[in-house]
């Protein structure tokens, strides 16, 4: 009988992922040592690793798996795979083309088969830890934008199916019509702000139409930035593929912020992510503008945040410990962007106002 993809895989505990990991030795010949990991010795406790959880984000339960001073990740889906943005096979090769210093070291994938059902992705683990909004500075912001010209210019690209640069009408038109199909109860919350969305981003494309594509992340927001050292690094590739280099760089924050995806930043603050950026990428030899980079980064802003409220309204409807706090940042997104768009629709009357 085939995997039914539609159902979650089975879930693993420490037990079971201890004794996975012991069963592919050859897994921690392909990461390297992490100085003060702290985990027990191949020659202690008969060489048994030492497995404690690591996270449990909104489709992966994380497993931090350590044996003397290496570390691997396990992922496991807690989520049907048919709903994850890729196969598993395919996050584990994108993996293999991040450059060195940006991301994890692929190791290993499995998939449901009739007789084994599990699923599983196991990476080197990226030492440091996911900070709050509130612990990052404008060195820091500067360092990731940095990574991420890595990223997009020394990513490998070679081999992978090409893609047109993204039009941001009509991926909030394809948004927009997937939530009103499949979750018609919480599509409403997009209604009001719809007409002016669709106004901006049709500026957007019409005064910085996307020109390139590059190998992206694809959801790099603060939750799936990891710093150790003021150095940060990129984990969660489950969005990873050929895009837009400005998406990337959105995710950070900017006018419109939610604690604890994206920051809070001014428009100064988000001009200089991009000229650091653009420097990074003009130092290895790919440089880009910063002008139209600054207004499809807001594109890419306002099509997260915006297609977040009703993904924050669903989570919440389920209940559960953070139901309150989901709703209230569903709430709180509405008000930014609300007032974003309401103060661009007021500066284009008082435009049109001024020319008649």
């Amino acid at each position: 009988m085939s995997p039914d993809l539609d159902q979650p895989p089975p879930q693993l505990g420490p037990a079971d992922v201890a004794r996975l990991v012991t069963a592919h030795p050859q897994w921690w010949d392909m990461v390297e040592d992490q100085p003060g990991a702290g985990g027990p010795a191949p020659s202690d406790q008969g060489g048994e690793p030492s497995v404690d959880l690591l996270g449990r984000g909104e489709s992966c339960t994380v497993w931090r798996v350590t044996r003397g001073e290496r570390q691997l990740a396990v992922r496991v889906p807690h989520t049907p795979l048919a709903e994850l943005p890729q196969p598993l096979t395919a996050e584990l090769e994108l993996l293999g083309r991040v450059p060195e210093g940006v991301g994890a070291l692929p190791v290993a994938v499995h998939e449901p088969t009739a007789s084994d059902p599990t699923a599983y992705l196991v990476a080197g683990l990226v030492p440091g830890e996911v900070l709050p909004p509130s612990a990052w500075t404008e060195d820091l912001v500067a360092s990731l934008a940095r990574v991420l010209a890595r990223l997009h210019v020394l990513g490998r690209t070679e081999g992978l199916p090409p893609v047109a640069p993204p039009d941001l009408v009509a991926t909030a038109h394809g948004a927009r019509a997937w939530w009103r199909e499949h979750e018609p109860e919480h599509s409403w919350s997009l209604d009001p702000l719809w007409p002016a969305v669709l106004a901006h981003q049709e500026r957007v494309e019409a005064r910085a139409p996307g020109t390139e594509t590059t190998l992206v992340h694809g959801d790099a927001c603060l939750t799936n930035v990891v710093v150790a050292a003021g150095r940060p690094r990129l984990v969660d590739w489950e969005w990873a593929g050929l895009g837009d280099p400005a998406r990337d760089l959105a995710y950070t924050g900017g006018r419109v912020h939610a604690d604890p995806w994206y920051l809070a930043l001014d428009e100064v603050s988000v001009r200089r992510q991009v000229e650091e950026y653009a420097r990074a990428r003009e130092a290895l030899g790919r440089p880009v503008e910063v002008e139209p980079l600054l207004v499809r980064r807001a594109g890419w802003l306002l099509n997260e945040t915006y297609f977040l409220v009703p993904h924050l309204r669903r989570v919440a409807a389920r209940g559960g410990e953070h139901a309150d706090r989901y709703a209230r940042t569903a709430a709180s997104l509405l008000g930014h962007l609300a007032a974003w768009l309401g103060g661009e629709v007021a500066q284009d009357a008082a435009l049109g106002k001024a020319s008649r």
